[in-house]
């Protein structure tokens, strides 16, 4: 039996001097994850080449890719003009992951949330990993 399909979206900014807890103050919001260039990444044990501060989707992974991008939206909306500032300067992305192995669900999102993505001056990167074949006998 396949897993069910998992996702999850989170805004980032990247490759900034500041200590991490510097940009939360800046923007005032309180991040998901972060850390700074040469920390030891907990699990693969290398360095970080670069540092990022992370706001995560609240949502179960279950939910569908526009419903984590719209959560992540929702949170940055009490900071959208600091939090653009700050994504030019730093290269502000939008991520989106899924990881699908039962079937691919499509993905669209409403003028609205393109216009609030545009309008951190974000970009959008999206992960998808295809996970289910049509050899297996559960998809």
């Amino acid at each position: 039996m396949s897993k069910p399909n998992q996702a999850y979206a989170y805004f980032s900014l990247s490759a900034f001097d500041e200590e991490p807890e510097a940009i939360t103050e800046m923007i005032g919001l309180t991040p998901t994850d972060t850390w700074k260039k040469g920390d030891v990444h907990p699990t693969a044990r290398y360095e970080r080449r670069f540092s990022r501060w992370t706001l995560r989707s609240r949502l179960p992974d279950s939910e569908a890719l526009e419903d984590h991008v719209n959560d992540v939206l929702t949170q940055l909306e009490s900071a959208l003009a600091r939090v653009a500032g700050l994504s030019k300067k730093y290269g502000g992305m939008i991520q989106l992951v899924g990881y699908f192995h039962t079937y691919y669900p499509g993905f669209g999102l409403s003028h609205e949330a393109l216009a609030k993505i545009a309008s951190l001056g974000a970009c959008l990167d999206c992960d998808f990993y295809y996970l289910y074949s049509s050899e297996r006998e559960d998809t």
